[in-house]
């Protein structure tokens, strides 16, 4: 037995999951097992490329290497993924249990939607007079929005009521969908029906704000209740009436289920947790003073200002990463950056953290997302960080648990939680976090932290593609194209430096200027092809000259050169004017080209105490060039 389970959950059902966790906190101390968390952000509402990029995270989980599998097939978003995720379990060998939505032979851990709605709809009518109400459902086709929507219709039923269709709305379980409901109930309608009965609490609070926002008072105009008792429907006002699904229950259940398979127990039945009425005050009830939901209201108050100074805190953690991630030159001038940062500022993070990414998506930054992520999470991953107890750890990754240094520690029972990191459907790596279930509540705001890393990491990628192009584009500025010599207008920037250092140093710099003898003769007898031949050895011939001396050469005109060296001396200057020339010979006496050519070339040696500028010296070089030149020409006289 490895000791471990996975669990894909999603990350908007924050509330849900906490509650699981503490069922299957309890079942873990009974077995002794950790638990790993694969967790994505996938929802109706975003693009579907985006949706990609979040559920990927599940394909990061090597089933193999766990006792078992849960998938929370009600929360994922994609019933299809949900199921194909049980059956690729199943496949593997590896023991899986369902939660919320049923799939032919997979265990499922039911929840009875049917009871705490019914309570609730039967608490509107015989409590509250309903008669007229609006059923807001998530997505059409999904299991709990039908089901909900079934009940509703039942107890209207009894009572002789009926729900009509042009009351059935679909929210896709988002406050932005609801809350564009809300806006047309208050528009289409004379007056708001006696309820508004939502199959989850954030569609619930998101009407309830917009319909305050319009001016309506609640409940007194309209009844407004949820599904799920998040916790931040119990501290709203109106607290919100809803249904508690008891999660705590279903979180212990799946795990039981999952070991009895694990250890041949199991047979085969199903569970069914009951889902319970909570009555708040959103339908009317519990409005008195000092009632649960008041004092809840005033305890959670009194830690406004705390919350708020955490926001504080928590807004400037995420500038200060993104400064570091920033001020990076390159991934690992990033990764120890960070590291650093991590070692110091670990509050928010916790003191077990890491952050995987692929490295050569950083090393390859003018590579298409498509051509260097396509294996997605079926490749390697560098440990970027890998934060243990505070401390930056060595420990080496697991390579099948994807988690450095992972060890299970008999008689401990620890929590990972696995998030995506990506660029719509495109993944460059994960982020974990151990332990303190305070990161998926929504106060810890998540969603949000990871969504400003990944923005810096990639705006850290476009920084170093700018720079590798302006690299290029300086490249190409400053050098002769036909060359590889720098030009003329690099003159400034690249000589004036190597003489004016060399003069802070006390030391001479050479100034060297050459030019092509009978250059407008070649290219007048044999064409200007080859008079770019004859240019092209001369650099050739410069270059291997300053090899890895502190010199740089330039192409200062048509056929002229320019040398300038640091730090030299006549014996260097008498030398590199002797190898450039027996380079030219070389090639004159190989008798590749239909012609020879030779140099006149004339140099000067700075002064260190002078006051002369680098022009002065550069005019002097050229005019010993054309006294040289002249000389030639007096020996060389053309037929």
């Amino acid at each position: 037995m490895k000791h471990r389970i996975a669990i894909f959950s999603n990350g908007y059902s924050g509330s849900i999951t906490l509650k699981a966790i503490e069922g299957i906190k309890k079942y873990a101390a009974v077995k002794d097992f950790d638990t790993h968390f694969y967790i994505g952000f996938a929802a109706s509402n975003e693009k579907p490329t985006f949706n990609v990029g979040q559920f990927n995270i599940y394909q990061l989980a090597k089933l193999e290497e766990y006792d078992g599998l849960i998938v929370f097939s009600g929360i994922l978003n994609n019933p299809e993924l949900a199921e194909n995720s049980c059956r690729l379990a199943k496949e593997r060998g590896v023991p899986v249990v369902s939660i919320g939505m049923p799939f032919e032979g997979i265990p499922n851990v039911d929840i009875n939607n049917e009871d705490g709605m019914r309570e609730l709809v039967e608490h509107l009518i015989t409590k509250h007079g309903v008669k007229d109400v609006v059923y807001i459902g998530g997505t059409p086709d999904h299991v709990d929005t039908i089901e909900r929507y079934k009940v509703v219709c039942e107890v209207m039923e009894k009572h002789g009521l009926k729900l009509e269709d042009k009351n059935v709305y679909y929210g896709n379980w988002v406050n932005e969908t609801a809350i564009e409901i809300a806006d047309t109930l208050a528009k289409v309608r004379d007056k708001l029906p006696d309820a508004i009965i939502c199959a989850n609490d954030i569609m619930a609070l998101a009407v309830c704000c917009e319909l305050r926002d319009l001016g309506y008072k609640l409940p007194e105009d309209v009844i407004v209740t949820g599904f799920d008792h998040i916790g931040e429907g119990s501290v709203s006002f109106p607290a919100l009436t809803t249904v508690d699904q008891d999660y705590i229950t279903v979180g212990y259940n799946s795990c039981k289920i999952l070991y009895d398979m694990i250890e041949g127990n199991h047979d085969g039945s199903m569970s069914s947790v009951v889902s319970k009425l909570i009555v708040g005050e959103s339908c009317g009830c519990n409005r008195e003073a000092e009632s649960p939901y008041d004092i809840g209201r005033r305890n959670y108050c009194s830690s406004i200002h705390a919350k708020s100074k955490q926001a504080d805190f928590f807004n400037r953690f995420m500038r200060t990463e993104r400064t570091t991630i920033l001020e990076s030159s390159d991934y690992d001038d990033m990764k120890n950056a960070l590291r650093e940062f991590y070692t110091a500022n670990h509050d928010y993070i916790g003191e077990d953290y890491y952050i995987m990414l692929n490295k050569a998506y950083f090393d390859d930054v003018s590579a298409e997302d498509s051509e260097i992520l396509a294996k997605c999470y079926d490749t390697s991953f560098d440990t970027t960080v890998s934060l243990v107890g505070g401390e930056v750890s060595e420990d080496g990754i697991d390579k099948n648990l994807m988690i450095p240094g992972f060890k299970k520690t008999p008689g401990q029972q620890h929590i990972y939680f696995f998030y995506p990191l990506h660029n719509e459907q495109y993944n460059y790596g994960y982020v974990v976090f151990r332990d303190g279930t305070y990161i998926i509540d929504e106060a810890f705001r998540i969603y949000e932290y990871l969504e400003k890393l990944e923005h810096s990491f990639m705006e850290l990628r476009i920084n170093m593609r700018l720079e590798m192009v302006n690299r290029e584009l300086r490249y190409l500025y400053d050098k002769d194209p036909m060359t590889g010599l720098y030009n003329r207008f690099c003159f400034v920037s690249h000589a004036v430096p190597i003489v004016e250092e060399s003069k802070e140093r006390g030391n001479q710099a050479m100034i060297m200027f050459a030019d092509i003898n009978n250059m407008k003769k070649i290219n007048d007898r044999y064409g200007h092809a080859f008079g770019d031949r004859a240019i092209n050895i001369v650099a050739d011939a410069i270059k291997r000259g300053i090899g890895d001396d502190n010199a740089i050469g330039i192409r200062y005109g048509g056929d002229e050169f320019l040398v300038i060296a640091a730090d030299a001396s006549a014996q260097y200057a008498e030398r590199f004017k002797r190898e450039i020339n027996a380079f030219i010979e070389r090639e004159n006496m190989l008798g590749i080209n239909p012609f020879k050519f030779s140099l006149s070339i004339g140099y000067v040696l700075t002064d260190p105490e002078s006051a002369k500028s680098v022009n002065d010296y550069v005019e002097e070089a050229d005019v010993l060039m054309y006294e040289i030149k002249n000389e030639y020409h007096k020996t060389h006289p053309e037929p």
